[in-house]
């Protein structure tokens, strides 16, 4: 009787141990947005490049940008190479390509510089990646955010 009751508890444990695994499983899964632009709508900040935590602390450097998704245009806040904020505005585009998936391309309005293609992948509610269409090494991921901070755009916010 007693070898019947081991029997079952050791059966017993070893299904809870495999069903617990299925739903750790689960639980890991991603569930990836549709890339458009009702998801790319919002703000959003550079969080990583190439494997880097892009760590915004006490002014360094950042970058934020702005997705209308109606209109198509973005502002971008930036002080990337300068201890002052540069604010850029322009138009984007999303594209499908066969062998990319989706591009987002853009331009700004003040010159003809285009921005190159981005690959946009892994887009969640909160996180996407951008990689560069000519150089897919060149990695960015980009942490959705309520809004610019106001001292970025009122631009006081400098380099200490």
């Amino acid at each position: 009787m007693i070898k019947q009751i081991l029997k079952f508890a050791l059966l017993c444990v070893m299904f809870l141990s495999v069903t617990s695994c299925d739903k750790t499983e689960e639980k890991s899964a991603v569930a990836y947005l549709e890339v458009n632009y009702a998801s790319l709508n919002g703000t959003w900040r550079l969080s990583d490049w190439n494997g880097q935590e892009w760590i915004e602390k006490d002014g360094e450097t950042y970058v934020y940008i702005t997705f209308n998704r109606k209109e198509h245009t973005f502002e971008m806040y930036d002080n990337v190479g300068s201890m002052y904020s540069h604010h850029t505005t322009g138009s984007f585009t999303l594209t499908e390509d066969d062998d990319y998936g989706i591009l987002l391309s853009g331009i700004y309005d003040y010159s003809d510089v285009e921005w190159g293609d981005y690959i946009v992948t892994e887009m969640t509610e909160n996180t996407m990646k951008w990689s560069r269409k000519d150089n897919i090494g060149d990695v960015s991921v980009y942490t959705r955010v309520s809004a610019v901070p106001d001292d970025i755009v009122n631009g006081v916010r400098m380099i200490h």
